[in-house]
């Protein structure tokens, strides 16, 4: 009958419909298992890569890149050096500026350093640690006091004078003291108590011999003598006749040596 037919007709379409959908369903699987063989495959590469780290190679070519990009970028601003206090601008708003042009000065205000130019024939006596007296043209009747701490290994020449520089840093500087500043320095190589002292502008020399003039009478009369430490202004005496309270002439005239 038309209503068998029918049923058979609908049996054969429900079977070839599931028989299709297990089809897809096998289909997808096996993509899926391609895929998962895929993710496999690139996941044992990558270890494989980076199991014993990153290739030397591309860490250099990295940072390399990367400081590349820094460099590029720090062209845009002038990066202080240390940090300190911007104590000078010279270009404005505006202004058109230049490779090589000085545009700004940083001082770092909380140390203060100084420096010295130091003879060569005094350059050995010099010591890191030495304490140092200091005067300033611009501040009058104060002292201040420092520290050398770094004495120049190496000299320079000007004018067939060789001066090493030394760098003192001041351990009390006050409001008054200003970068750039013209100062007297006076380095304590040597602390001397009681001994025998004299002017270094009343010392002469004499037929190989240091003496001074001394007042015998009222006349002038030369005293041999062996000098020890000298400062820029005083000399030590180690022998000879001068007493304590001996009367000697400063600045003896040119005659007292012929």
């Amino acid at each position: 009958s038309s209503n068998q037919t029918r049923q058979k007709l609908k049996d054969k379409l429900e079977e070839a419909q599931s028989d299709y959908d297990s089809s897809v369903k096998r289909l997808e699987y096996e993509y899926e298992l391609e895929v998962a063989k895929d993710n496999l495959a690139k996941a044992k590469d990558d270890y494989e890569t980076w199991k014993d780290g990153p290739d030397p190679s591309d860490i250099k070519a990295t940072e390399a890149r990367v400081a590349a990009a820094e460099a590029t970028l720090k062209q845009a601003w002038i990066e202080a050096p240390f940090d300190g206090t911007i104590t000078k601008a010279k270009p404005q708003p505006g202004d058109q500026v230049a490779p090589d042009m000085e545009a700004f000065r940083l001082d770092d205000l909380s140390r203060l350093l100084m420096e010295v130019e130091v003879s060569e024939v005094d350059i050995n006596r010099i010591r890191v640690g030495q304490d140092v007296k200091i005067s300033f043209d611009a501040i009058l009747d104060k002292e201040y006091h420092g520290a050398v701490i770094e004495v120049d290994p190496v000299g320079t020449s000007n004018q067939g004078v060789v001066d090493f520089t030394v760098t003192v840093e001041l351990t009390d500087a006050d409001e008054g003291v200003k970068p750039g500043m013209t100062a007297a320095v006076n380095t304590v190589v040597d602390k001397l108590e009681d001994v025998l002292l004299v002017p270094n502008r009343a010392v002469r020399f004499v037929e190989g011999q240091r003496v001074v003039y001394i007042l015998v009478d009222n006349q002038p009369s030369p005293v041999s003598i062996t000098l020890g430490v000298s400062s820029d202004t005083m000399s030590e005496v180690l022998e000879g006749e001068l007493q304590v309270g001996d009367q000697i002439v400063l600045n003896p005239p040119q005659e007292f040596d012929n």
